[in-house]
């Protein structure tokens, strides 16, 4: 499997070339039409970089921490081939929301492969035999919440990580509590990460 500094190295390369968002997005499902033509959504360094993750690694299994409408996991998929299985984990917070454009999103880019999807809390006893059932290549963190509720995903991921799966991380510029637990979470497990000037920052992290 790649290493984190070749990851780097071919990353940041991919990163540096021009690409139209547009093209991720075209056939994915929003909430609101319009959204397609803001600045997140249209930024080179944004979603486009999953995709460019994707086509690097080739992880078997992915998981989506903060699923919501399943973006970064579609933008993934476009890029990646090697995926058997997604699960997608989004905690229920009191407020509506349904799985069902995020589930689609998924399958548009991943057809014929299992797609789960739990929404509910991490303690649920059916979240946790969704981790247990797989060893996971690729963990993607797309959540913007407290110090502690970052660490607590984070510690509760990593030991259903295969050997040198990598745990991504957005916000970790944007959002200060992400990138502190983030960083006390590396140096616990004795790793050091890499970082990319995205539109709101990602840091990985190998197992």
């Amino acid at each position: 499997m790649m290493t984190l500094s070749e990851l780097k190295i071919q990353l940041d390369n991919k990163l540096s070339k021009q690409f139209s968002a547009r093209v991720l997005l075209d056939n994915l499902r929003l909430i609101d039409e319009s959204s397609r033509k803001t600045s997140a959504y249209t930024d080179p360094l944004y979603l486009p970089f999953y995709y460019h993750l994707g086509s690097l690694i080739q992880p078997k299994t992915i998981l989506e921490m903060g699923f919501r409408l399943g973006l970064f996991s579609a933008c993934f998929l476009k890029g990646c081939k090697t995926v058997e299985s997604v699960l997608g984990f989004q905690e229920s917070d009191g407020e509506y929301y349904s799985d069902r454009l995020g589930r689609a999103n998924v399958l548009q880019n991943a057809r014929r492969i299992p797609v789960e999807v739990y929404v509910g809390k991490t303690t649920d006893d059916g979240f946790i035999d969704a981790l247990e059932r797989n060893k996971f290549g690729c963990a993607l963190f797309n959540e913007e919440m407290g110090y502690d509720k970052h660490l607590a995903y984070l510690d509760l991921v990593w030991p259903h990580m295969e050997i040198e799966g990598f745990m991504v991380m957005d916000y970790v510029n944007r959002h200060a509590p992400a990138k502190q637990a983030f960083l006390d979470f590396c140096k616990s497990k004795n790793r050091d990460p890499i970082f990319f000037q995205t539109r709101y920052g990602v840091g990985i992290v190998q197992h």
